[in-house]
């Protein structure tokens, strides 16, 4: 659907505004990339050094199933996790509760919300959106021998091996959209913007514990009338976390992914995406492409595939829609050691129509304007030559009723 503003401002140049709106968000995060901490962007470490590893388990069930190349889509609350903007896409209230058994006993609860605000945004351009979300792992347990004098086992116990607590909250909108015409059609190009503040807390074996606090960005582009769009993230950028006396940093990830959407018949929904990702400190590059398919926008089902990757490969998933309100999601793994399920449960309520998310701030004077821009109706009395009614004489003093002391007449 064409934007109205298109019928009341000149379109702009598809080149010279892609670059302008593209140039301010990367500038932006490159700003925030610089003013991290010289030592933890110099310090790269040996592969596997980093922390909370919780942090680059994927999240959401869906996205599992495509393989986790999500950063393009990121259209349902676990877009907190993939890409912050994404946030800006959803036009009805989400709750989720996603569960996942992992590789031997390690399991993990996901809660999460996210939904559309009514406030045109900071830019002015709508489609304001917040989220928030609760995960809680468990690592199993583990068995603990105290040894005696002579080498033989004193006692022995078992004890949790440890847990992660990672509490997250975000704020996305559209920061500025692109009219492109074209003979005989029009396309509007929407920018995305989000960000995510985030604060882990990990224990490990009863004994050690350890804090952090971290920053998700994230740039979503996006073209519904080519069903095309690009995504970009930077995750876990943040402080590192220190056991006793050692500290480790967060697994900060460049994430990047493209997808695109398309309708072969009226019962039929496609979707294709990919990704690519790097950890920072690791040095480690991964990558992953997935699809989606639904039928009548109420069966659906994916399969992915995770490129450089030791414990994750082939992926799958199902999925179900039933009143456009409760959905339910299950996604699945092979791993090397053991395969990974994951099953979401959501409810939608709250839908919001997109006119009414894409609404834009309207200028001052449009809303607020002067008076002398008023037309006055010939028949209407203006307000200074109304007559005016005669005050009514006070009455004397002893003839002023009483009452309680205080009360004005």
């Amino acid at each position: 659907m064409t934007d109205k503003r298109l019928a009341t401002r000149t379109p702009l140049r598809p080149t010279a505004s892609l670059l302008s709106v593209t140039s301010l968000t990367f500038r932006f995060i490159g700003t925030f990339l610089l003013l991290w901490p010289p030592h933890d962007c110099l310090a790269l470490e040996q592969p596997g050094t980093a922390a909370a590893p919780i942090l680059m388990v994927p999240m959401g069930s869906r996205a599992l199933g495509m393989g986790g190349a999500f950063t393009a889509v990121a259209n349902d609350s676990s877009a907190l996790y993939y890409n912050p903007a994404g946030l800006s896409l959803l036009n009805a209230h989400e709750l989720s509760a996603a569960f996942l058994s992992g590789q031997t006993d390690t399991s993990s609860q996901h809660f999460a919300y996210a939904g559309p605000i009514p406030w045109a945004g900071m830019a002015g351009e709508g489609f304001s959106s917040i989220g928030g979300s609760i995960l809680h792992s468990r690592g199993g347990t583990i068995e603990v021998n105290e040894l005696a004098a002579d080498g033989n086992i004193q006692r022995a116990e078992k004890i949790n091996a440890g847990y992660d607590v990672v509490a997250s909250a975000g704020y996305a909108e559209r920061i500025g959209m692109t009219p492109i015409e074209t003979p005989g059609k029009s396309y509007n190009i929407n920018h995305f913007l989000g960000m995510a503040g985030k604060v882990i807390h990990s224990s490990l074996a009863e004994r050690y514990s350890a804090s952090a606090v971290a920053a998700d960005l994230g740039y979503l582009a996006q073209c519904p009338d080519l069903g095309a769009s690009i995504g970009f993230a930077a995750a876990n950028l943040g402080s590192r976390m220190r056991y006793v006396e050692h500290s480790d940093p967060l697994p900060a990830t460049i994430r990047m992914g493209a997808a695109y959407a398309f309708k072969p018949g009226a019962m039929h929904d496609l979707l294709f995406s990919g990704d690519g990702d790097f950890l920072f400190h690791d040095r480690l590059w991964h990558a992953s492409t997935g699809m989606e398919y639904f039928w009548d926008k109420t069966f659906g089902f994916r399969l992915g595939w995770q490129f450089n990757r030791q414990t994750l490969g082939l992926t799958a998933g199902l999925g179900l829609r039933w009143k456009a309100r409760f959905t339910f999601d299950y996604g699945w793994a092979i791993g090397s050691v053991g395969n990974s399920h994951r099953v979401t449960f959501g409810y939608r309520f709250g839908g919001v129509v997109q006119s009414v998310r894409g609404r834009t701030r309207r200028p001052f004077m449009e809303v607020s304007p002067g008076r002398e821009s008023l037309p006055v109706s010939q028949d209407v009395i203006p307000i200074e030559e109304k007559p005016r009614k005669k005050a009514k004489p006070a009455p004397p003093r002893d003839e002023r009723p009483t009452g309680v002391p205080g009360w004005i007449y």
